[in-house]
């Protein structure tokens, strides 16, 4: 007598899963991209025009003021913006006091972004909130009482003085926090665990999981620091410290003919290039940082 298979109640049951729906192809990129392209274009249009200005002959730019570019070419322009004034001092100085702003802004936002983050200490929240409403006050606001009290100290025309003002830096503290709150703190109980130091941890764990928003920081800290006008405009009156975008500025008042607008504009080209550079080597890691800043808070 054959016994009849009852089947097990989970098969009665059992229902196929639909294949997974493929993802939505996104509309409307196309014109979204053009705007951007537009847009783009706008922007880059003061920078093809100082480019093209700087290949362009004197005579043909006072024959004709709308015009920016001549065949052929001419690299006299440079020759003239590097020789007519110590432009190569002013460039020395430029690199000096961004590197020095750079690396402070980035160490001591480190430092400074770990303590907010990892340590529990009394008066912690209200630190923060004052270092998150210093951000809230323009420069202009201290703008004076720095150049007193930089004066008082006799650091004018001195990289002291081009500096000190800008040594840390209270976005890049807000910053690095954000990054570091985004790292489970587990890895940080297991660090403390096999007797490793804040100090170690910081170094080895931290900083290198957050090179994202460490390399953004740099590269908004450079940008800041390389573009600086007013500042190096006031605290300095020595020609051997006034920075190249000073330079430019001075190369113009000081010219006996007429203005030469090729010089100025291949000037300001070479001023424009560190910039140019930085953006175009770093720009994923930028994109990247300012993805990620906002992980957690």
């Amino acid at each position: 007598m054959t016994t009849a298979i009852e089947p097990e109640p989970s098969e009665l049951f059992t229902v196929e899963s639909p294949a997974p729906a493929s993802a939505p192809k996104p509309r409307g990129e196309l014109p979204v991209h053009l705007l951007l392209f537009v847009i783009g274009g706008i922007i880059s249009i003061p920078i093809v025009v100082a480019i093209l200005t700087s290949f362009t002959p004197l005579s043909d730019i006072l024959r004709d003021s709308n015009s920016i570019w001549a065949f052929p070419a001419t690299t006299q322009n440079y020759v003239t913006a590097w020789t007519a004034t110590p432009f190569g001092r002013f460039m020395i100085n430029s690199f000096v006091q961004t590197g020095i702003i750079t690396f402070a802004q980035v160490l001591f936002s480190i430092l400074a972004g770990y303590a907010f983050a990892m340590f529990e200490f009394r008066g912690r929240n209200l630190m923060f909130a004052f270092v998150l409403g210093s951000l809230m006050i323009p420069f202009e606001l201290t703008f004076i009482p720095n150049f007193v009290l930089i004066s008082d100290l006799g650091w004018a025309n001195t990289y002291q003085g081009l500096t000190v003002p800008f040594l840390a830096s209270a976005f890049g503290v807000f910053m690095l926090r954000q990054f570091f709150l985004s790292i489970p703190r587990d890895l940080h109980d297991a660090a403390r665990i096999d007797g490793a130091s804040d100090w170690y941890y910081l170094w080895r764990v931290m900083v290198p999981l957050s090179k994202g928003g460490i390399s953004a920081l740099t590269i908004f800290s450079f940008l800041g620091a390389w573009n600086q006008y007013l500042w190096p405009l006031v605290i300095t009156n020595d020609e051997s410290m006034r920075t190249a975008q000073i330079g430019i500025r001075f190369f113009l008042v000081n010219q006996e003919r007429a203005t030469d607008w090729g010089a100025i504009m291949a000037g300001a080209t070479i001023v424009m290039l560190p910039t140019l550079l930085v953006f175009l080597v770093a720009q994923r890691q930028l994109v990247k940082g300012i993805a990620m800043s906002g992980l957690k808070g």
